[in-house]
């Protein structure tokens, strides 16, 4: 799972080993030097990521590495959106091994909530509301296209974000970025954005959770990724026996 740092919480630093001589007078250069810790200034920034953040052409270059890195890698993620007093909720697992996958998808303005599964039999859509089962054996799926979110280009435009700190995801490093605001906030719908960013050195987005806003609405959106590369999906109990 993602390591959700919270904001208070320190950059995340790497052990440092010594190796100490077994006995008196090992000349210095047969001594092990201290890994250096991993900072924002020497963070390893993947393809459309640096320090002081995207620019505008460079969020397509992010997505693409983003794409890239997850494509046909077993994982989980989830993507929110609070707006209006309405949540909608899409989960995505696949996992690549076993080739199933599944979509839960919650939205509360229209009283949604359906479940489906993916396996080589073909895709099965339940909804937990009605009890309603559709069955559409043999109907093909492509797996990146089940597992890929649509809609995370729209949070990451123009926004104003630094680097602040490294963390540890997924027994990785990352780098999260604090959002402090809007590039030209006159010339869009929303003029403030508040929240955070947090990118794998793999290139893959692991979270993030923005809030876009003016005086009249506020939208929330919540992103991230766990289970990075050991996603599995279990038969549903819904699921009738052949």
């Amino acid at each position: 799972m993602v390591n959700r740092p919270q904001d208070s919480l320190p950059a995340v630093t790497l052990a440092v080993v010594i190796l100490l001589a077994g006995c008196a007078g090992v000349p210095t250069t047969d001594q092990q030097a201290p890994t250096p810790e991993s900072t924002v200034e020497n963070f390893s920034y993947p393809p459309g990521w640096s320090q002081e953040g995207m620019t505008a052409s460079n969020v397509s270059t992010a997505l693409q590495t983003h794409s890239a890195t997850v494509k046909n890698t077993s994982r989980k993620s989830r993507l929110v959106t609070i707006s209006g007093g309405t949540n909608r909720t899409i989960v995505r697992t696949l996992d690549a091994d076993a080739g199933t996958a599944e979509i839960r998808f919650v939205d509360t303005r229209f009283d949604t909530d359906s479940h489906t599964y993916y396996n080589a039999d073909g895709v099965y859509k339940y909804d937990r509301i009605t009890g309603e089962l559709d069955r559409r054996p043999g109907e093909d799926w492509e797996r990146d296209r089940v597992a890929s979110h649509e809609g995370l280009r729209r949070p990451l435009l123009s926004l104003e974000i630094n680097a602040t700190e490294t963390v540890i995801v997924e027994g990785t490093t990352a780098v999260r970025y604090t959002v402090t605001g809007l590039r030209n906030p006159d010339f869009a719908p929303a003029n403030t954005a508040t929240g955070h960013i947090i990118v794998a050195e793999e290139g893959y987005i692991a979270e993030f959770n923005i809030t876009r806003g003016n005086d009249e609405f506020t939208r929330q959106t919540i992103y991230d990724v766990s289970e990075f590369g050991n996603a599995t999906v279990t038969r549903p109990a819904w699921m009738p026996e052949e």
